[in-house]
This record gives C-alpha cells, sequence and structure tokens, in this order.
C-alpha cells in the first residue's frame, strides 16, 4: 500500500530515534504498549466528544506503532513476545476506537455513527482473523493479506476523519469517514474468504 520509496525514507528517519530509544534502555515492548495505552486513551476520548485531543493520542500511538519494529531491529530483531504483543495491541486499540465511536454515537442519540462504529469494530476484527489464520494453514501472506483496507488504511480513515472532525467541529464528517471505513473493511473481509478459499480449494485441503 506505501510506496517502497516512501516505507525505505520512513525506515530511515525513524532508525536514529529507535537506536536512541535502545540506547536509553527503551525496549520494543515498552514502546508497543505505550502506543496501544496512548490508542486506548484517543478512543476514550472520542467517546466523550473530544476529537481534537483523540487526534493527538492516537497520531502519537501510531508513531509508536511504527517506531516499536524499527526498536526491535535496532536491539537485534524481533521476538515471539514482541509479535504476540504488537498483535494483541492492535485488537485492543482498534476496540478502542470503535467501541469509542459507537459509544459517542449512543450518547448523542446518533444512531448512524453507533450502528457505523459497530460495523468497523466487527470489520476490523475479521479483517486480520482471516489472514491469521489463513497463514496457520499454510497460505502465503501475500495472498492472505489482499483487499484495500488492511490496518494501516483503516487507521488512515480514522485520523483523517478525526482530523476533519475537529478542524471543522462536525461529527458528520467523522461518520463519512467512519462508514468508509466499515465498508472497506467488509469489502477486504469477503475478498480476503473468496481468495483464501479458492487457494485453499485448489490444494485441495
Amino acid at each position: 500500500m506505501v510506496p517502497d520509496r516512501l516505507a525505505r525514507s520512513t525506515r530511515l528517519g525513524i532508525a536514529p530515534i529507535a537506536r536512541g530509544l535502545v540506547a536509553a534502555g527503551v525496549t520494543a515492548n515498552v514502546v508497543t504498549l505505550i502506543g496501544g495505552a496512548l490508542t486506548v486513551i484517543g478512543g476514550a476520548l472520542i467517546a466523550l466528544d473530544r476529537p481534537g485531543y483523540a487526534l493527538v493520542a492516537l497520531l502519537v500511538g501510531t508513531a509508536c506503532d511504527t517506531i516499536d519494529g524499527a526498536v526491535a531491529r535496532a536491539s537485534g530483531g524481533g521476538t515471539k513476545l514482541g509479535g504476540f504483543l504488537d498483535s494483541t495491541t492492535d485488537r485492543v486499540a482498534d476496540a478502542a476506537i470503535f467501541g469509542g465511536t459507537a459509544a459517542l454515537g449512543a450518547a448523542l442519540g446518533f444512531g448512524l455513527l453507533f450502528w457505523a462504529g459497530l460495523l468497523a469494530l466487527v470489520g476490523s476484527f475479521l479483517v486480520p482473523y482471516v489472514r491469521a489464520k489463513a497463514e496457520s494453514m499454510g497460505v502465503p501472506a501475500a495472498v492472505a493479506a489482499v483487499g484495500p483496507a488492511p490496518r494501516e488504511a483503516r487507521i488512515v480513515v480514522v485520523l483523517l476523519g478525526l482530523a476533519a472532525w475537529a478542524l471543522f467541529g462536525l461529527n458528520e464528517l467523522y461518520l463519512l469517514a467512519v462508514l468508509l471505513l466499515a465498508i472497506l473493511a467488509l469489502i477486504t473481509f469477503v475478498q480476503r474468504v473468496a481468495t483464501v478459499a479458492a487457494r485453499l480449494g485448489k490444494e485441495g485441503t
């Protein structure tokens, strides 16, 4: 999804930060947990109708989610525990963001926002589940990870929606972003199921 040149530039840009954190004794797992905690706080701020503060918390939390991998590489490579924490923290963060969205919709009596939040929550869990299950059955990651809405894309949509909401003071703009995210996530889920089923069918498993 990210152009190779941009991905390389990002890695080069955060490498000095990662080395500095390693030198200070900060581990990748600590960065992961801090990022997860900030994202949970961001979800709570969404529920409290504080889009500006939520945006800041989610931006920093998302940055931590990017930096933890660089810290792991700078310290000699990732661990199974690190991978487990990273995946689990992502699911907790998704639950906080979209649970907070649904809670705000319920508190405001804004039914569309409530249901959009729930649909986004369901989609954000189904998409990675299909990939994880497929990979556990030997399906290559490149096959299991198809679709227009991997987690990185979903986070970008959320951040853009929050920024629009904070800037213009209209939660309807955030609603549009969440609806778009929910639709793309469900499309991704269906596409992954179809792709993986076709692959397993050919293998006769």
